[in-house]
């Protein structure tokens, strides 16, 4: 009896510990990927061809992205980069959300890169979506293409009063911020803002962010199928992200850490 109970002392705190990355399904059968318990992660592999671990491939998916987090010429907020030859040729991009520090950019990069080689390189293509920075890569050009799937749903469990007037602001809100996103250069395309809703004491938050290397029709294009997606993801909920590998998008009834 002493023995299992000085093991249950032992087992517990590394449980709790563990506990927040432990994967967990987010939203709904319609979506794929999977997250960390509090979605600080999502991640999603969607081309199943599995590659030995020896091969030509998984070198150079693990040297490509490994690079990420060494180099230090390395733009920390937007970055994109091949390596090997086809059919053994890796493509690989990392973005950071606009208004976060570099140095939480590189932080981002580092953390997101180390759970796409724990979970995901026996994939051909995979992405991963942080709340501050998305890394992707894959065995066909990526780079200028505009892609809607694999498409992640993130809605937030708080229930709001006031969702059609929250709706009402929210709609218009992310409208503008998809045409400041769209109209950015080839290393920002991001936009934040804030509306009050009326008669209330509630606020909307909200960023939208296309990857740079896309044009402004593509990343427009992008985002308006993402606000479209809104009330499928987070109808009547205080906040929520939709995910995907071109664009995402971001609201919350609080200021978004």
């Amino acid at each position: 009896m002493g023995s299992s109970r000085l093991l249950v002392f032992i087992i517990l705190p590394i449980l709790l510990v563990l506990a927040p990355l432990a994967p967990t399904i987010v939203g709904d059968q319609t979506t794929s990927g999977v997250c960390t318990m509090r979605a600080e992660y999502c991640w999603s592999y969607f081309n199943t061809k599995n590659t030995n671990n020896g091969s030509i491939y998984n070198q150079n998916l693990n040297t490509l992205l490994s690079s990420f987090t060494s180099n230090p010429k390395i733009n920390p907020r937007f970055y994109s980069s091949s390596r090997g030859q086809a059919p053994n040729k890796v493509n690989a991009i990392a973005v950071c959300r606009g208004d976060v520090a570099s140095e939480d950019c590189r932080t981002c990069f580092k953390d997101s890169v180390s759970i796409l080689l724990q979970n995901c390189t026996n994939q051909k293509e995979a992405i991963i979506w942080a709340e501050h920075c998305t890394v992707r890569y894959s065995n066909i050009s990526i780079f200028g293409l505009l892609k809607y799937e694999p498409l992640k749903f993130v809605p937030s469990p708080n229930k709001i009063s006031n969702a059609e007037r929250f709706k009402q602001v929210r709609d218009p809100l992310f409208g503008n911020l998809r045409e400041k996103a769209a109209a950015g250069n080839s290393i920002l395309k991001f936009a934040a803002g804030n509306a009050s809703v009326p008669c209330t004491t509630q606020t909307v938050y909200a960023n939208v962010q296309c990857s740079p290397d896309l044009d402004k029709q593509k990343c427009s294009d992008c985002l308006k199928e993402s606000i479209s997606n809104i009330t499928e993801c987070c109808g009547g909920v205080g906040g929520g992200r939709v995910l995907r590998p071109s664009c995402y998008l971001r609201f919350e009834s609080n200021p978004i850490p």
